[in-house]
């Protein structure tokens, strides 16, 4: 296994068995009706129903509500009904498998359901994240799939939707290293992040911490990061293309900017730009607040430095999400009444096997998901850490198909695939096999041929 470069043997087991501990639905830990997961607001990023672009009571970030159902039909320990199963190997050490889930849970008594399993052991494979020109630049799964040449990408962490489109979480890029983070996760003691290293996958969270080497009492939040709140400042780098002006600062005015290039001041100001390019050698410092005041002793060609470094891993590839759904087999979620669109990722035990799931959701054939039932089919699969990503319209998989070709194999909850902020992509390096048909087939039962026969001759 390597890790993915930014830019230009499985066995297979029949879905019945994989889901048979989700018949109760909620058969790991404890269950309590909820729907916001100990999500809460905190200074500089509004609570739902704010300004922010991110509604975080759904769980998603299009804040689009989802459907409210009834308590997990008491199946007596019987597996759920499985319908419509198809599975492939797409790639060597790599199953794509779909099917209808029928558990009875009302309104929507079924769910479908997407799932790449990964065999790490196997060659060729690479992993990370999959962004546009910028992270700002929105685009859909299929062309960040298409652009990077991936065998499989889903959509990956949540964003600042209709604001700044920024990422909220951790992204490392193998190639370009750090393009964005901050140091306490926009849900402080929530946030979660999927990353890489030479051992293989991690789930846990994961800190970027900025500090300026003359200024070590000023509190850096973020890089690239859409949220600047008061008495912190905001690192901006080319990565993050313009300047959002006070949507940072979510509309706070008590603000200044502080433009380096080549670590040098060449401006200081106390109102924000809206629009500036932000050039390649560049930095923009925006601080709120008190630490607004304090930037503003900064003088033109003083030369300012960053110190930078990772708490929580040595990540050569990151993505994050909202939060974890299984830490070392425990589930962590709590809500069992609200079912979304969902897109997970999940390391099995022994850090061998990694799992890329989407659950359609929001229609008249697939309810989605609760965070509950989530973990508990990860559960199932026999995952023992788990990350959910972004969900709702932004749930989307983009993989080889059983005919060979590429495309999207879900059904995106808007009609058609949003556009997102970046996305997780695996990708194969060696020449692509034929696909390979894994899907069960029933035993042909023979059908008599009828001899005709004559009639016997009248005695």
């Amino acid at each position: 296994m390597s890790l993915l470069p930014r830019r230009p043997a499985l066995t297979f087991a029949t879905a019945g068995v994989l889901v048979a501990g989700l018949a109760i639905g909620s058969g790991v830990g404890p269950s309590v009706a909820a729907d916001r997961d100990g999500v809460s607001a905190r200074e500089g990023f509004p609570a739902a129903g704010g300004t922010s672009g991110y509604r975080g009571r759904n769980q998603t970030s299009d804040g689009k509500p989802g459907i409210v159902v009834g308590p997990p039909v008491n199946r007596r320990g019987k597996a759920a009904v499985v319908a419509n199963e198809t599975a492939y190997e797409i790639a060597p050490g790599v199953t794509l498998r779909e099917w209808d889930q029928i558990d009875g849970r009302q309104p929507v008594g079924q769910v479908k359901i997407n799932l790449v399993t990964v065999n790490l052991d196997a060659p060729n494979l690479s992993f990370g994240p999959l962004t546009g020109s910028f992270v700002t630049t929105r685009r859909t799964v299929s062309q960040l799939g298409r652009w990077n040449n991936a065998l499989t990408a889903v959509n990956g962490d949540f964003f600042d939707i209709g604001r700044t489109d920024g990422p909220l979480g951790v992204t490392v890029d193998p190639a370009e290293g750090i393009l964005t983070g901050s140091r306490d996760g926009w849900i402080p003691g929530v946030n979660s992040t999927l990353w890489f290293d030479g051992s293989g996958p991690h789930i846990n969270p994961i800190s970027v911490q900025y500090r300026l080497r003359q200024r070590p009492g000023l509190i850096v939040n973020g890089f690239n990061h859409p949220i600047v709140p008061k008495g912190r400042i905001g690192i901006f780098t080319h990565e993050f293309n313009r300047t959002k002006g006070y949507l940072v600062t979510d509309g706070k005015k008590r603000a200044r900017e502080v433009v380096l290039r080549k670590n040098r001041v060449v401006s200081n100001k106390p109102t924000l730009s809206n629009g500036l390019k932000i050039r390649s050698k560049d930095r923009v410092i925006i601080g709120a607040g008190s630490a607004a005041a304090q930037l503003k002793s900064l003088r033109k060609g003083q030369k300012v430095t960053l110190a930078k470094r990772i708490e929580g891993g040595r990540p050569t590839a990151a993505i994050s999400g909202d939060r974890p759904l299984l830490v070392n087999g425990v589930r962590t979620v709590i809500n069992n009444t609200i079912a979304h669109p969902r897109t997970a990722v999940g390391i099995d035990a022994d850090g061998r096997k990694l799992y890329i799931l989407v659950v359609d959701g929001r229609s008249t054939t697939s309810r989605g998901y609760t965070m509950v039932e989530l973990a508990d089919f990860m559960t199932a699969l026999g995952v023992e850490n788990a990350i959910n990503l972004d969900g709702g319209g932004s749930s989307a998989m983009y993989t080889r198909t059983g005919s060979g070709a590429m495309g999207i194999v879900n059904e995106p909850s808007d009609g058609g695939e949003r556009k997102v902020a970046n996305a997780f992509g695996l990708m194969y390096a060696g020449e692509l096999p034929p696909v390979i048909n894994l899907t069960p087939v029933p035993t042909p039962t023979p059908t008599p041929t009828v001899t005709p026969t004559t009639p016997s001759p009248a005695p």
